[in-house]
């Protein structure tokens, strides 16, 4: 780990005037660490419909129970957030949102009330993407839907995206694609997202172009463990494991839960690290509480032992 890149987040003394830290990171690249997080993902329901090779869904020992988030909780969540300087607002986190039959009106709040420069974008794998469901998404004022599928060919997609099905699902996606050509409207903007496995590493070629005729955009990230060591060795990576040496989710990013407890980080399926909870707390007396504060001074000393982090591998790149 570089000293710059090490150093690119910083904790800033009380004492430091907003001039001083402006000019730390204008001229040396140094961010101090947000008042409040840029990014929020909340998770309104719990649970998921498909058991994926790549995800820790089903293969944990402290799985989550059946929960719901309360609207009053969800309410006030949101009425924090839209008063800050966040960028983003996801209102799901390790679950496929459109499990919450109610997801388009809890879309629509953010999206009455929120400012220009605060976009709102979920990740799903669209299994559900039809009927009331897919026309509550057209209409909710969401600005971005990414869409997880994993795979062009039958074979490829159900070996990765477990108890799903092709034909369905892609049936699903390009219908929803072809109402929004029809009426055109801008939003949701669309865009598919995989991970890389060796198992789609074939089909990639044929992937981009089966969706550039669409015009949507393909997004194939580098495959992660999710601080999860059945992912680690299932063999679905090309290349050789790593630990991160890098990671900016603790400085920026916030994860609530359904019961209001926000954890540590998006991979934390386990809630090992709690840092508070928003029922009780504000989000922002809770990010900027003694235990994140600690946490994140630990991480910025190099010494990820004990941390969820230490767990965090990454497939080597090219």
């Amino acid at each position: 780990m570089s000293k710059k890149t090490k150093k690119i987040y910083y904790i800033p003394d009380k004492a430091e005037s907003l001039w001083y830290c402006n000019y730390k990171e204008l001229f040396h690249s140094f961010k101090p660490v947000p008042p409040f997080p840029r990014y929020i993902q909340v998770q309104t329901i719990t649970g998921c419909n498909a058991s994926c090779t790549f995800c820790p869904h089903g293969k944990i020992t402290n799985p989550f129970p059946k929960g719901k988030m309360e609207d009053e909780l969800y309410r006030k969540i949101i009425d924090e957030c839209v008063k800050k300087p966040v960028k983003r607002i996801s209102p799901y986190l390790m679950n496929e949102p459109l499990l919450d039959r109610e997801l388009g009106w809890k879309i629509k709040y953010i999206a009455e009330r929120k400012s220009p420069r605060l976009f709102i974008k979920i990740n799903t794998n669209a299994s559900l993407l039809r009927g009331g469901i897919a026309e509550d998404i057209m209409n909710s004022g969401l600005d971005r839907l990414n869409i997880s599928f994993h795979g062009i060919s039958k074979e490829v997609y159900e070996k990765s995206m477990q108890g799903l099905n092709y034909e369905q699902t892609l049936a699903n996606v390009n219908h929803f694609l072809e109402t929004k050509n029809k009426l055109n409207v801008p939003k949701p903007k669309v865009d598919v997202t995989m991970v890389r496995t060796k198992w789609i590493e074939s089909e990639i070629t044929t992937i981009r172009n089966y969706w550039r005729e669409k015009k949507i955009r393909v997004h194939i990230q580098p495959l992660e463990n999710r601080a999860n060591q059945q992912i680690q060795g299932r063999g679905l990576h090309l290349k050789e494991w790593r630990p991160y040496s890098w990671c900016k989710r603790l400085f920026t990013q916030a994860y609530i839960l359904y019961n209001g407890d926000m954890v540590l980080c998006c991979v934390d399926w386990e809630r090992t690290t709690i840092l508070g909870n928003v029922r009780e707390k504000s989000i922002e007396e809770v990010w900027n509480g003694e235990k994140a504060v600690s946490i994140r001074r630990t991480f910025l000393s190099g010494n990820t032992e004990g941390l969820l982090c230490h767990s965090c591998f990454i497939q080597l790149k090219d």
